[in-house]
């Protein structure tokens, strides 16, 4: 069985988007790339279940925004958050001193929801931590 090195060498992200029909990227930045389900399901099945989860540190922007950066949005019930939440757990060893969990779990406006159920939302970012006492920027988890 191969390492988790060995597998991130074999260069995972390129192996990720060529499961994609790459035919169905667009040429020209008018219209953003997006996949058809039977690719996604396709692409999903190839992937390993044991791959641990990699997040980066959202980069500082100095506005507060995280589009676009790794991330994780979790909505619906509490029941259902909490059961995936369970599934990822090994994400909590990113809180440590070099890096910390930005989270956030609010109740969601019924206007916007399902009026018969309180819904939620749970979002997942990463940050670098600050400077240490000592002055010395902390660095981010090594892989």
């Amino acid at each position: 069985m191969e390492t988790f090195k060995e597998f991130l060498e074999r260069d995972f992200v390129g192996f990720v988007l060529n499961e994609f029909d790459q035919q169905q990227a667009p040429q020209v930045k008018t219209k953003v790339w997006s996949a058809k389900k039977d690719e996604i399901l396709r692409m999903w099945k190839t992937l390993r279940g044991d791959v641990p989860i990699m997040i980066s540190p959202v980069s500082k922007m100095g506005d507060g925004q995280s589009y676009g950066e790794d991330g994780i949005r979790i909505t619906g019930s509490w029941q259902f958050i909490s059961s995936i939440l369970g599934r990822l757990k090994e994400i909590l060893v990113y809180e440590n001193p070099q890096t910390k969990l930005r989270l956030s779990f609010r109740g969601v406006d019924s206007r916007g929801a399902r009026p018969d159920r309180q819904s939620y939302v749970f979002y997942i970012n990463l940050e670098n931590r600050g400077r240490g006492k000592a002055g010395r920027p902390k660095t981010a988890i090594g892989l």
